[in-house]
């Protein structure tokens, strides 16, 4: 087997996995409207509030477009190509920014512990 022939199947069996998970979700919508409902958007807050998530859009953005040029750029070459390091970058500090936002909102939504009630002075009466 040559090398194109093998990077040719590669191309297959990751485009076959790729339409998997494309079908999978059309399916998932198709039998539950609401099972993308927090996709883009953060939990409820406290005084149950849902608030669009511009992280999540980034990051689901910048994954679709990186995943659909390269293999696009795959199709054209008939063989697996190199990611450039800049790109990966860029991929990356938008994954970073979606969990430091998770971060940040989990930590807005913790609660501080109750205080301690103080304790009482007995007092005598005389």
């Amino acid at each position: 087997m040559t090398a194109q022939w093998i990077s040719w199947w590669g191309f297959v069996a990751i485009t076959i996995i790729l339409l998997g998970f494309a079908a999978l979700v059309l399916w998932k919508v198709f039998w539950d409207p609401h099972a993308l409902d927090g996709l883009l958007s953060e939990p409820p807050g406290p005084n149950g509030e849902i608030k669009a998530s511009l992280a999540r859009f980034q990051f689901l953005i910048f994954t679709f477009v990186i995943a659909g040029l390269y293999l696009l750029l795959c199709i054209e070459a008939g063989t697996l190509i190199e990611i450039p390091g800049n790109v990966l970058a860029l991929l990356g500090i938008s994954g970073g920014t979606y969990v430091v936002s998770k971060t940040v909102s989990a930590s807005e939504n913790k609660t501080p512990p109750a205080a301690a009630p103080k304790a009482r002075r007995a007092t005598t009466a005389e």
